[in-house]
């Protein structure tokens, strides 16, 4: 809910009198959700160096724009460049829509919104028919890690059905859920080697993170946050990845990342397949969501178990790696 309108001083440059009065309307909109106590979280969701907000135009001006108040005398002419307008969306903690209005009223371009509703559905058929015939074990994923489709190549690793997996609550269809809910079918067999699992868990969380700059003020973003939070051990793999920082464990580039999952079907749980992650992007050079994760044996031992296992045949290359 929108307060009601701040008044704007008449010494304001036309050409920023909407960017002002934005930005008043933020700053209103966040002292009445402080108290309201709408932002009490059961985890630290505002991950920024400023720490707690009274939200004053003293302290945005402190902490982010010097300039705003020479703005609001008039001393200023025009909105300030983009990069400091996303500075400020920052430290307003703006949700997209917010984010957007800040940015248009500062008369440049807005962020791109992410798919939903009809236009996701749509993209969404033609992942399908992607993923059903990769040569590959794959997963359909969106922008809150829910997983859309799981095709068969991936159910006869974990030797599961299409039944079961129809079966298991919509909430549980979540790309870290399965990393670390010890219900699912999936975990028993990823956990087998805890550090490939641990490499795997911190680059998800990474990439989840990553992925939602822009989007951790969202409701969707703390509610799935939220849920992950109750899961066994996933509160301190969160909070060991910070963006800020270098983080040896989560590596930027999935180049390094490695699954090492045991295979139900093959009886035996010393005999383990390893798998090279690769994320494809349904766009031409458009790299958003959703995406389809596919997995690839990364040694030829690795492809003769996807043979004993009826999947695709891949060619071997050189140094043991293998592509379809």
């Amino acid at each position: 809910m929108m307060p009601s309108q701040p008044s704007i001083p008449i010494t304001i440059h036309p050409d920023c009198v909407e960017f002002v009065r934005t930005i008043e309307e933020l700053l209103l909109l966040r002292q009445q959700e402080a108290r309201q106590h709408c932002q009490d979280l059961p985890y630290d969701v505002r991950e920024d160096d400023w720490g707690p907000r009274k939200w004053h135009r003293t302290e945005l001006e402190d902490l982010v724009y010097s300039s705003y108040k020479r703005m609001r005398q008039g001393h200023i002419t025009r909105p300030p460049r983009r990069e400091v307008v996303m500075e400020i969306a920052d430290y307003l903690q703006c949700t997209l829509l917010e984010r957007n209005r800040l940015l248009l009223a500062a008369h440049t371009f807005p962020v791109e919104l992410y798919l939903q509703g009809p236009e996701l559905e749509r993209v969404l058929r033609v992942a399908i028919d992607i993923a059903r015939v990769l040569p590959m074990p794959a997963m359909i994923i969106n922008r809150d890690w829910r997983i859309h489709y799981v095709n068969d190549g991936l159910l006869r690793i974990y030797d599961v059905t299409t039944q079961q997996m129809a079966g298991l609550p919509a909430s549980s269809m979540n790309m870290l859920q399965l990393l670390f809910d010890p219900t699912l079918p999936f975990y028993p067999n990823l956990i087998i080697n805890r550090e490939s699992w641990t490499q795997m868990a911190l680059q998800t969380i990474y990439g989840f993170k990553m992925a939602n700059l822009l989007s951790m003020y969202e409701p969707w973003y703390q509610q799935v946050v939220d849920r992950l939070m109750r899961l066994p051990a996933f509160a301190w793999y969160w909070q060991q990845v910070h963006l800020e920082k270098h983080v040896e464990a989560a590596p930027t580039s999935a180049a390094g990342v490695k699954l090492e999952t045991a295979v139900p079907r093959l009886g035996d749980p010393s005999r383990t397949l390893s798998l090279r992650p690769l994320v494809i992007s349904i766009g031409y050079f458009h790299y958003t969501f959703p995406l389809i994760i596919g997995l690839l044996p990364i040694s030829a031992s690795d492809q003769a178990i996807f043979e004993e296992i009826e999947l695709p045949s891949l060619t071997p290359l050189p140094g043991g790696q293998v592509v379809p």
